[in-house]
């Protein structure tokens, strides 16, 4: 039996890590998580669980965030081993060169790869040809090929929740955290979407990467958790889009309210939505929808963005929306190398017209595991030596000569869209230097549009907020960003549980 620790500093609860500890200890093994924020003493709480191997969750910016507790934790468990997952190393295995805090990275859908993994490392057999898993050799960080994606998702054991619900604050929230599905039908050139799709996907015959769970294996996963944590009142789907698959809704609209009843808030995807599959979503109990518009230009949306649709799809669907009394918000972004200042102004004035309940605005960021993030960085567009740390919500990493107003147009874009004159108004504002108060502007328009239009609570939201207090004000720890100095970010805006786990 192995003994495997998942380690992440979010408090939230991360699909990807309950299913690979489900999938762990149905072959015999041990898992737990530890949330930083969570544990009085994280470091001994960690070594006291005496694991063999560490399990990294990384995005890019927060790859290194571990290493200061990894070094420590090796002088006491000298036959600890470390493996590193998540998007960073997905498409990045230059951390592999961190070789003494990184000992072997998993690439794309690891649960059979880490079981391989864990289980070779405890054996002493070679890992070089394991599918999935990426190691340094000969001082090269190489990567092995990956196995096909999990076809049938009914064919995984329940995702194991108690790893996060064994923190009373998680169990206790209101709002359960769940996925149907994988994938997602667009390629934005912004998301990594498109790249998974060509590096995990072999093209064979009937391989899919778009996937959704069974309505029966759904509901009973539900049900399963609430005979052990029957507290919740909502859930909320992190998929991609909840439309994922064509006549879906129509099942679950039949089974969920009578085999689960509650309420729930999703993402959809509204180049592929319907009036018929809008009143599937109301029938089945769904509060609250959020979408992706990210640019109120069509040219850029469609040419640039390759997200699919355009204005006409835009101002239908809300319309479809209201009919149905769903609620409903927007995601956005400002400063991709594609848009002008008016262009994000544009966006300002297509969710006035079509009156979201909630706005989600995101700086774009140029990750290398994107089409447009590489091509930024072919191109020279990216100011390579500034850190914003890990979130979307705190600078632009781009060079552009109006940087210091495309970040204060996202701090007020809710005023542009919601208080009546506000477009005018900000766009005098946005020539001022950057303020805190700008800031706070953003934070409370997210607190309150998802807190209390998505039904979430804003006492929740507030204390999700708050759980790593120090990192509010303080420096996160664990050295430099991949693309910038060492340095801290804005921890707030990343704690709160601002429904972005969908973003893939």
């Amino acid at each position: 039996m192995v003994r495997v620790a998942f380690v992440v500093t979010t408090c939230h609860e991360f699909e990807g890590i309950k299913v690979l500890s489900s999938v762990l200890k149905s072959r015999g093994h041990d898992a737990d998580c530890f949330v930083t924020s969570e544990e009085q003493d994280f470091h001994q709480a960690v070594l006291d669980y005496q694991p063999d191997v560490i399990g990294i969750y990384a995005t890019t910016g927060q790859e290194k965030w571990c290493y200061g507790h990894i070094a420590r934790w090796r002088k006491e468990l000298p036959h600890l081993k470390t493996v590193m997952g998540g998007p960073h190393p997905s498409f990045d295995p230059e951390v592999l060169h961190d070789e003494e805090y990184v000992d072997a990275i998993l690439k794309g859908e690891a649960e059979y790869g880490m079981v391989d993994l864990v289980e070779a490392w405890a054996a002493g057999r070679s890992t070089d040809f394991i599918p999935n898993v990426g190691t340094l050799q000969n001082g090269v960080a190489t990567q092995n090929p990956i196995r096909p994606v999990i076809q049938d998702l009914d064919t995984l054991p329940f995702p194991d929740v108690d790893i996060f619900y064994k923190y009373p604050f998680l169990a206790s929230k209101r709002v359960l955290q769940v996925h149907a599905s994988r994938g997602c039908q667009n390629s934005c050139t912004y998301c990594s979407v498109g790249l998974m799709k060509k590096e995990w996907v072999s093209g064979a015959r009937g391989e899919k990467f778009n996937r959704t769970k069974s309505v029966d294996y759904l509901c009973e996963e539900m049900n399963d958790i609430f005979a052990r944590y029957p507290n919740f009142r909502m859930v909320n789907f992190g998929d991609a889009a909840l439309n994922m698959e064509r006549g879906w809704l129509s099942e679950f609209a039949d089974k969920w309210p009578v085999r689960v009843g509650l309420p729930f808030a999703c993402n959809v995807n509204i180049n592929y939505l319907n009036e018929n599959d809008i009143a599937n979503l109301a029938r089945a109990g769904c509060v609250s929808v959020q979408f992706g518009l990210e640019s109120g230009s069509e040219e850029v949306r469609l040419r640039v963005y390759k997200k699919g649709y355009t204005d006409k799809v835009v101002t239908e669907i809300p319309k479809l929306l209201r009919k149905y009394k769903i609620t409903y918000r927007t995601n956005n972004m400002m400063g991709s190398p594609a848009e002008s200042l008016e262009d994000m102004f544009q966006t300002v004035r297509q969710n006035r017209e079509i009156k979201p309940d909630g706005c989600t605005v995101l700086i774009y960021r140029p990750f290398r595991s994107t089409e447009l993030g590489r091509q930024d960085f072919e191109l020279d567009r990216v100011d390579v030596g500034k850190d914003i740390g890990p979130s979307l919500h705190s600078d632009s990493q781009m060079r552009r000569d109006d940087v210091n107003q495309v970040v204060n147009l996202q701090r007020l874009f809710n005023i542009g869209v919601f208080v009546p004159g506000g477009e005018a108004l900000v766009r005098k504002l946005i020539q001022l230097p950057k303020n805190p108060a700008f800031e706070f502007s953003l934070l409370g328009f997210l607190w309150y549009q998802h807190a209390v239009v998505s039904g979430y609570g804003m006492l929740d939201d507030l204390k999700l907020g708050l759980r790593n207090f120090g990192q509010i004000f303080g420096r996160r720890e664990g050295g430099t960003h991949e693309y910038g100095k060492k340095g801290g970010t804005d921890a707030l805006l990343e704690t709160m549980d601002a429904g972005l786990d969908a973003g893939l």
